[in-house]
């Protein structure tokens, strides 16, 4: 397994674990967060990972890693609760990584990026 598949790896069992400080570990101190058309402000990281933890109990679950090098994409389908009903959606998210830390994520969710 490469360095960057093992990001990834790390990356999904933190978010799972609903723990950003450990999934925070893993991005560079200016990453970006793009979900949808929504970028998360630069600084607001940890911010925007604790509330969707806390709001929305995401889970994630890895279908397959495309491993590029410095970009890698990642095929999952996410479920998670919104408004009391539980919703299911498949995504991929590409990273881009830097000195083995995520620099930039885009997420593209089938359906909407708005929960």
């Amino acid at each position: 397994m490469s360095t960057s598949e093992e990001l990834i790896h790390r990356h999904v069992a933190s978010f799972n674990a609903a723990d950003p400080e450990a999934l925070l570990v893993d991005f560079t101190p200016d990453a970006t967060w793009v979900t949808g058309q929504y970028t998360v402000p630069e600084g607001q990281l940890r911010e925007f990972f604790t509330t969707a933890m806390e709001g929305l109990t995401p889970h994630l679950r890895l279908h397959r890693i495309i491993d590029g090098g410095d970009t890698v994409a990642a095929e999952m389908t996410e479920t998670w609760t919104h408004e009391g009903n539980e919703r299911t959606a498949a995504l991929i998210a590409v990273f881009d990584v830097v000195d083995g830390k995520i620099a930039r994520a885009k997420i593209y969710r089938e359906g909407s990026a708005d929960a």
